[in-house]
């Protein structure tokens, strides 16, 4: 998942705040009214959001059979419509992540499933007019399940990979033509959720087990998380050194939200709803974090789109797009819209659509 998505870096200030100014932040912050915008793929699913110079674009999988076989699936908003673009792979494969730069530096990573029984990382490049396939790192098995696009403009990528005959995460850099493993110190991980990159010696890599700091040598697990799955982090949104957020789900008396706020010093957890759900993917609006997720409802705990915005200093639930049942996978901002996109559909036993909702 996403997630994952593609890290905007700008100037921002931390964010903890004493309680009496929540009214102030709220209204900041604004409350989002969502209208949610035809895709016309269905059954299909948007895994991921992203914005830049290159425009607006999701990304995700057009289902063939059930959810056993896909195709690509990479649509970009033209102001008034989503309009779907040419693939370069026509067998069964998925995108997982986006990340746009400028109008000719797009990329989209995600798996190739061609051999079910050995996937293979699967990486497209847009130059402007078409999508290429960039032929992935030389491993026998993988997957990619982010991509952000770094402040020098080489593409950074995350995932898993058989690499010496074991199953790790892993971290690759794209530059000029060729692909740099930057895997030092992720030697016992697994997989690469979502990625941050503020440099190329600060850069944060949440894993299944846990997150890990890169200083331009390698990576070091930070002890602000626990490494026993008990907290999976899968998305990241960073206004600076000094403000970032983190959302994900953790595994206690059953699935719930998580959520941690980094102040250039340390992650400290920032407080949630109460109940059954999970984050997905966050990004800066005002550089205060919109977060997207599902939440599970009544005794069949049917998934509902979930949104959260920070009130003082917690996140708590505001308005989500409309659906009978459904997920939010990625979100982005613009200068005047928030993006949001996942999966809706008429009921549980009903085929789902790509979802895409945007909030002035």
């Amino acid at each position: 998942m996403t997630g994952a998505l593609a890290t905007a870096v700008t100037a921002g200030t931390a964010v903890a705040r004493p309680a009496q100014e929540t009214a102030q932040e709220t209204a900041t912050q604004g409350s989002l009214q969502w209208t949610t915008t035809a895709t016309h793929r269905q059954p299909a699913t948007f895994n991921d959001v992203a914005t830049g110079a290159g425009g607006t674009w999701a990304v995700g999988g057009d289902q063939v059979d059930d959810f056993a076989v896909q195709r690509p699936l990479a649509m970009r908003w033209d102001g008034k419509a989503w309009k779907a673009t040419t693939q370069p792979v026509k067998t069964n494969a998925s995108l997982e992540s986006v990340a746009v730069g400028t109008a000719k530096n797009v990329w989209a990573v995600g798996e190739d499933r061609t051999n079910p029984d050995q996937p293979k990382p699967l990486a497209l490049h847009w130059n402007g007019a078409k999508w290429q396939v960039v032929k992935p790192p030389a491993v026998p098995t993988g997957s990619f399940d982010d991509v952000v696009i770094a402040p020098d403009a080489s593409a950074w990528v995350t995932g898993w990979a058989n690499v010496g005959g074991k199953e790790r995460a892993v971290v690759y850099r794209y530059a000029a033509g060729k692909w740099q493993a930057l895997n030092t110190g992720l030697e016992g991980s697994i997989n690469g959720n979502v990625l941050t990159v503020l440099s190329a010696k600060n850069a944060w890599l949440g894993l299944n087990a846990g997150l890990a700091h890169f200083d331009g040598k390698r990576w070091t697990l930070v002890k602000d998380l626990p490494t026993d799955g008990s907290q999976i982090p899968t998305g990241m949104a960073a206004a600076g050194p000094k403000n970032i957020w983190l959302v994900g789900v953790q595994y206690a008396s059953g699935i719930a939200p998580l959520a941690l706020h980094y102040n250039g010093t340390k992650w400290t957890k920032v407080a949630v709803p109460a109940g059954m759900a999970q984050l997905y993917d966050v990004a800066l609006r005002n550089n205060l974090p919109v977060v997207v997720g599902e939440r599970f409802e009544g005794a069949d705990q049917i998934a509902k789109p979930y949104v959260l915005q920070l009130s003082g200093s917690k996140l708590v639930a505001g308005p989500a797009p409309k659906a009978a049942t459904g997920t939010l996978t990625g979100v982005t901002t613009t200068k005047d819209r928030v993006w949001t996109v996942g999966m809706s559909a008429a009921s549980a036993q009903s085929p789902f659509a790509a979802l895409a909702a945007f909030s002035r």
